[in-house]
């Protein structure tokens, strides 16, 4: 059994900015992870920044990492028991032991 047996890839956009008037877009990142997906079967829901519940459909564990996954970065998720899910990341956290995401 492979710990690991799902990979995501996550595309974070970075705010424009402003200076001396001038808008510049902001950068784009691109960032894959092998990880397992686990299906939100029991209609668990995370507290969003302002205490309201939110609901997701995914948990998905990953080795650790120190790359900062913001609010909102979009997904693309390859699981070999749901196919290919796509959509935008709901919150994020990197562990002592592994990070993880809420999809």
């Amino acid at each position: 059994m492979e710990q690991y047996p799902d990979s995501i890839a996550i595309t974070v956009h970075a705010s424009a900015s402003l200076s001396s008037g001038v808008w510049t877009a902001g950068a784009t990142a691109g960032y894959t992870f092998d990880c397992r997906a686990e299906v939100n079967g029991t209609g668990r829901k995370i507290p969003g920044d302002d205490g309201v519940l939110i609901d997701y459909a995914f948990d998905v564990y990953m080795p650790q990492t120190t790359t900062i996954i913001p609010r909102d970065s979009d997904y693309v998720l390859t699981s070999l028991l749901n196919g290919i899910v796509e959509g935008k990341v709901k919150r994020s956290s990197n562990g002592q032991l592994n990070s993880r995401l809420w999809l």
